[in-house]
Order: structure tokens, then C-alpha cells, then sequence
């Protein structure tokens, strides 16, 4: 495995958006996902099990998880950059 992270200077902040809402919408539909922030048990979890459909799901504690589904994959990328839900949740 292999892990990057990213870190852009203040004029490309911007395009952060755009990049993760790319990169969730190239996930293909079933049970992979991406793991943001850690891993498994304590990081951001990312989902596509259903088209059109990002489970984004912070772990900060173990057995402790947050969950929200995104129908818009930038709604999805913001929640993932801020990490927190926003008001574009659909539980």
C-alpha cells in the first residue's frame, strides 16, 4: 500500500475540492473504498457501494463512527477536507 499525502500551498487550496470529488467518483461501485487520515479503525472512510452514493464515515474513536452518505460527490469532499459533515448529508 502505499499512502499519500497532500498539502497545498494557499493558491492551489482551491482545486482540493475538485481533485477529491475525482478521485471519489473514479472509485468503482462495490466494496473497496479509500481510507483518508489513518486507517480502518481511526481514520476517514470513504465508500461507493451504491451509484451515485459516498459513505463517508470518520472514525476518531475505535468503535465510534460517524456516518453520512452523499448523493453530490463535491458535497462528499468537502466533509472529507473539513472533516465534518456538512449540511448536504443524507442519512
Amino acid at each position: 500500500m502505499r499512502k499519500i499525502e497532500i498539502q497545498p500551498d494557499a493558491a492551489l487550496a482551491g482545486v482540493m475540492e475538485e481533485w477529491v470529488a475525482h478521485l471519489l467518483v473514479a472509485i468503482p461501485v462495490g466494496e473497496p473504498g479509500l481510507k483518508f487520515d489513518g486507517d480502518l479503525s481511526n481514520g476517514t472512510v470513504v465508500n461507493h457501494r451504491k451509484p451515485q452514493t459516498w459513505t463517508v464515515s470518520f472514525r476518531r474513536n475505535p468503535g465510534q463512527t460517524d456516518l453520512g452518505h452523499y448523493r453530490n460527490p463535491h458535497a462528499a469532499a468537502r466533509a472529507i477536507i473539513e472533516q465534518v459533515h456538512n449540511e448536504e448529508k443524507n442519512n
